[in-house]
């Protein structure tokens, strides 16, 4: 077991481990947000035909007058297939997204025709093309609609519905289970006696593993559960799952179980603690080819941990590159704690006219929640034994919006 290492080095130990899960086909309803299987093409022209872009009249070519005639052949329902080719000096009518008959040079929008009886008049200049969408403008057949590891949006949705794509084939969603450790944390419903705290961490976890496209299989806590007892939560938890996620007890005190417990279980231990802060106290194992990933009970530090250790993983699982987008912004606040490790700030990252910028969140101790409740969506990045942080410094800035 590796001790104290760096994260990249966390990181590379972790995914070596970690291989794509298979396939499921799922009604196309029920697939946003879920990521693409294998690449997917279109199986024919989009639009089939030329069609027409208005309500109007589909005419053909006439002489090059200023007021153009046409004798109207056949008026168009929606639905309904021309019965015919225009020839020179014929027109009919046409509804938006139906076909226009064959010898068509333009559609005219209905609202600048005149009708006398059957014969169709406009004043204007006939631009060929107008108001048509030929055959294949959209897509073209065998053209690429979706490669593997693409997320499905709602827009891509819809482009699967166009070509008659009822169910689609994507990455299984990973499972995951969330094991509370330490005697003093009690289900967040109860009344905690003096001493005891109510579990956040696994409703936080809970949380992020959704977001990252998980499963939650169950939440979990040891309570006062003896190391066999939690021996045996663990080995069902893994049973039920394809990662595992421990939170608390990661620390080397006399009272911390995680370690102890991992070890219970038979599990190779790749490495424990990361030359982070928040998220010291984090490490790894693997049992029966699935992860365990334990990280501190301390709610910032837990949700640091799980950024940069778990998500990776969540999003390899699913077929998705597995590191997050990085920027360079320009920090609008300062931060006035200097050397030590490594450091992840929380921070907000937005764009405005001058480019991208971002903003410390308040409450950035490990043992605070407060740094979690402003939509942070961003870790500032700051090397070790880096300098106080001035406001308009550029910095590192790691993105946290999963699916990115």
């Amino acid at each position: 077991m590796l001790k104290n290492v760096k994260l990249e080095e966390a990181q590379e130990l972790i995914l070596s481990l970690v291989t794509p899960l298979p396939a499921e086909t799922v009604p196309l309803l029920d697939t946003l947000g879920r990521v693409i299987y294998r690449d997917i093409h279109a199986s024919n022209d989009l639009p089939p035909c030329d069609q027409s872009a208005v309500d109007g009249f589909a005419v053909s070519a006439s002489e090059k007058e200023k007021v153009h005639s046409y004798i109207v052949k056949e008026l168009l329902k929606p639905g309904e297939m021309p019965g015919s080719a225009l020839n020179q000096g014929q027109a009919a009518g046409v509804v938006t997204g139906g076909p226009v008959p064959g010898g068509t040079v333009s559609v005219i929008p209905y609202e600048i025709t005149r009708l006398e009886g059957d014969r169709l008049l406009f004043t204007g200049v006939l631009a060929p093309g107008e108001n048509i969408k030929p055959r294949g403008e959209d897509f073209k057949a065998g053209d690429l609609l979706a490669q593997s590891g693409t997320v499905l949006s709602p827009g891509l949705a819809g482009a699967l519905a166009a070509f008659g794509r009822s169910k689609v084939a994507v990455f299984r969603r990973p499972k995951v289970a969330i094991l509370g450790l330490g005697q003093e944390i009690v289900p967040c419903q109860a009344m905690p006696l003096p001493g005891q705290i109510r579990d956040s961490n696994g409703y936080l976890l809970a949380g992020l593993a959704r977001q990252h496209g998980a499963l939650v299989t169950g939440v979990e806590l040891a309570g006062g559960g003896s190391l066999s007892e939690i021996k045996k939560q663990l080995e069902n938890l893994l049973r039920q799952s394809d990662i595992v996620l421990t939170t608390g007890g990661t620390a080397s005190g006399v009272s911390d179980q995680a370690l102890c417990a991992v070890r219970q279980t038979g599990a190779k231990l790749l490495f424990w603690g990361v030359q982070i802060k928040p998220g010291s106290h984090s490490g790894a194992a693997v049992c029966d080819n699935k992860l365990i990933i334990s990280l501190s009970g301390n709610p910032a530090a837990c949700a640091a941990g799980c950024h940069l250790l778990a998500a990776p993983v969540l999003r390899l699982l699913q077929g998705l590159n597995p590191w997050p987008r990085r920027f360079t912004a320009v920090c609008t606040s300062s931060y006035k704690k200097r050397g030590g490790p490594r450091r992840f700030v929380q921070a907000n990252l937005e764009i405005d006219q001058n480019g991208l910028k971002v903003t410390i969140l308040p409450g950035q101790k490990s043992s605070m929640l407060r740094g979690l409740l402003n939509n942070g969506n961003a870790l500032i990045d700051l090397p070790a034994g880096h300098q106080p942080l001035e406001e308009g410094a550029e910095v590192s800035v790691i993105q946290l919006d999963p699916f990115k």
